[in-house]
């Protein structure tokens, strides 16, 4: 039989039971709410996401197809832009002549092919375009000068393509393009590298539309 003194020290089980259930409702309270909001932040930022993830995805899987493991060391995608180590596509760096089909441009070729034949991708290309890049300098006549030189070697890029794989020129040609960039940063960071920027069309932009329509109301 416990003592007035052990009731005093040792409470009724029942009142701590329930200040611990209403502390396990309250906390299970807080911790939805907060997925809630999470939820509510994460859907249409996938909306946004998803089109262009899943565009992206489709031309790693047609990069990884041609390119092994080993030859991705010279070829980047990120952000729409296929970036090639010039190397890769010139015997001599700065090069004028033209690229006699190194294997990768036929593979690229391949793969740009394979992009356009697909219907559904084809919808969310607007623009292929070739980009070199060279150095400004402050002799306006030299910037010319290179500016020349550098956007004919994109050409000869574009021309081998379409040599590589005839039916980019016969089918697709209005969506190439080659130009030379004055480059923006500072010499000497990185390599020497060719874009081949893949430019989305407006269908790209109105399926992301779409899918955050649900969320505007």
């Amino acid at each position: 039989m416990r003592s007035d003194a052990d009731t005093k020290f040792f409470p009724s089980l029942g009142p701590l039971f329930s200040l611990t259930l209403v502390g396990l409702l309250l906390l299970s309270a807080l911790i939805y709410y907060r997925a809630v909001k999470i939820q509510r932040f994460l859907e249409p930022a996938l909306a946004i996401s998803e089109p262009r993830m899943k565009f992206s995805q489709d031309i790693k899987d047609l990069l990884s197809r041609e390119f092994s493991p080993k030859e991705m060391k010279g070829i980047k995608f990120r952000a729409g832009t296929i970036t090639v180590d010039e190397s890769l596509i010139f015997e001599r760096p700065h090069s004028k002549e033209r690229p006699t089909g190194p294997p990768v441009l036929r593979k690229l070729s391949r793969v740009f092919l394979t992009a356009l034949d697909n219907p559904e991708m084809r919808e969310n290309i607007s623009l292929i375009q070739i980009t070199e890049r060279f150095p400004l300098s402050k002799d306006m006549i030299l910037n010319r000068q290179a500016r020349f030189e550098v956007q004919d070697r994109a050409v000869l890029i574009l021309n081998s393509l379409f040599t590589a794989e005839p039916r980019l020129e016969k089918d697709y040609t209005t969506f190439f393009t080659a130009t030379a960039i004055p480059a923006v940063e500072p010499a000497g960071m990185g390599g020497i590298a060719v874009e081949f920027r893949i430019i989305p069309t407006e269908r790209l932009h109105i399926e992301v539309l779409e899918r955050l329509e649900r969320y505007t109301y």
